[in-house]
């Protein structure tokens, strides 16, 4: 016992007893703390010099590449790729930059300017909205259904079928192939998209035929290589020319309203005119440009920016009515049919495309194509975004336009 006793004091009471191996780690404990508050002195310290000549906290850019082109007004010296927050991705052409009133995302609709990609002033400033073709992720992270480049009928409900992909993995250049849409009564008439260019001929009757898609192989390409493709934000207004061999047009608000004939002023909403020179018009707007080139809307941009509107807003647009939304005629863009950042496909004025239609058992002559709605109904005819219309391509109206694409 007594032997355990002493044991027992050593180990306690010892040199390296508990009781001083206690008292050690109770200084080497205060030592630490004392050296950790003198580091947090010091890094206070340091903060409060620093807050003293800063007066704002650097934080992370969370913008996005468009949202930041957007803000800082960046304009294009080459063609850029620039993606929306949620990793989309939008080409963005030479010359252009990104709209101060753009959508931030692929689902709100990205909108482009021309700055400098037109040497003429009364075509910069024209505005250009994103179609894009293949799948984007959404506002709410869901992955879109697939956007194909195609020609399609849609149902009351707005469903879309699909008739004629411009391409498939199969058929890269299905776009050569005329299928045809038929007319909504089964006839033998019938709508195609031609692939050859042709200027139409101007003749009445039986002999006028519409003019084609100028480089619908080149654009197509255009659209495989960038993943979509660019039509006008607005109704073509008038830009600038002496002849119809210069006019140039404009995508913009327009000014003015034609509503007896073409006053061939600046910014006036560019009706009045035949098949033929809407054309030439729109192929002439961007003759000049290195960066882009353009040309008249045809059937495959036409219905597939419908497919996309509906797949971005998950509405019937292709089914909107356009005399409900403007009774009367209007500046393009002023009135409340804007979609995706899109005006006027469902109102204001009809479209000619470059699509041809058969006429057979319909009117002789009335070989191109208008598309959309308007501000009126004729013949109680009720027209929708996507109705198809047989026209004469040299025939003018008040209530028929066009609208240019750009690749």
């Amino acid at each position: 016992m007594i032997i355990l006793s002493a044991v027992t004091i050593s180990v306690v009471l010892g040199d390296n007893g508990l009781i001083k191996q206690a008292k050690k780690t109770k200084n080497i404990a205060e030592d630490s703390i004392e050296s950790e508050i003198k580091e947090l002195n010091k890094i206070e310290e340091e903060y409060a010099n620093y807050m003293a000549t800063n007066t704002e906290i650097p934080l992370a850019d969370l913008r996005s590449e468009i949202e930041k082109a957007r803000d800082e007004g960046t304009v294009f010296n080459t063609k850029t790729s620039l993606s929306d927050i949620n990793g989309n991705e939008v080409v963005v052409p030479e010359g252009f930059k990104i709209a101060e009133d753009t959508g931030i995302t692929i689902q709100d609709g990205v909108v482009i300017e021309d700055v400098n990609a037109s040497s003429d002033v009364n075509v910069q400033g024209s505005q250009y909205v994103w179609i894009p073709v293949g799948r984007f992720i959404k506002d709410n992270g869901s992955l879109s259904n697939e956007i194909i480049l195609g020609r399609y009928t849609f149902e009351e409900d707005g469903t879309s079928n699909l008739v004629q992909a411009a391409y498939t993995k199969e058929i890269p250049d299905n776009y050569l192939n005329q299928v045809p849409i038929n007319t909504p009564d089964n006839s033998d008439d019938y709508f195609v998209e031609l692939s050859e260019y042709r200027e139409g001929i101007a003749s009445d009757g039986e002999d006028g035929i519409n003019a084609t898609a100028h480089e619908l192989s080149k654009w197509i390409d255009s659209v495989k290589e960038n993943g979509g493709y660019y039509i006008g934000r607005y109704e073509a207004s008038f830009a600038s020319g002496t002849s119809m061999e210069n006019y140039k047009a404009a995508s913009k608000v327009s000014t003015n309203n034609s509503i007896d004939a073409m006053s061939y002023t600046k910014g006036t909403l560019w009706n009045f005119v035949t098949q033929l020179n809407a054309s030439k018009v729109s192929i002439n707007t961007y003759a000049d440009s290195t960066s882009v080139k353009s040309d008249l809307m045809n059937s495959y941009a036409w219905d597939t920016a419908v497919v996309y509107i509906q797949e971005a807003k998950n509405i019937n647009y292709a089914y909107k009515c356009g005399h409900l939304i403007n009774s009367n005629l209007t500046n393009t863009g002023t009135k409340q049919d804007e979609v995706c950042k899109i005006n006027d496909m469902a109102s204001n004025i009809q479209e000619y495309t470059t699509e041809y239609f058969t006429a057979i058992h319909y009117r002789p002559g009335y070989h191109c194509v208008r598309r959309g709605g308007r501000f009126n109904i004729v013949n109680n005819n009720i027209f929708y975004t996507i109705n198809r219309n047989g026209n004469d391509p040299v025939s003018v109206d008040n209530n028929i336009g066009f609208r240019i694409i750009i690749y």
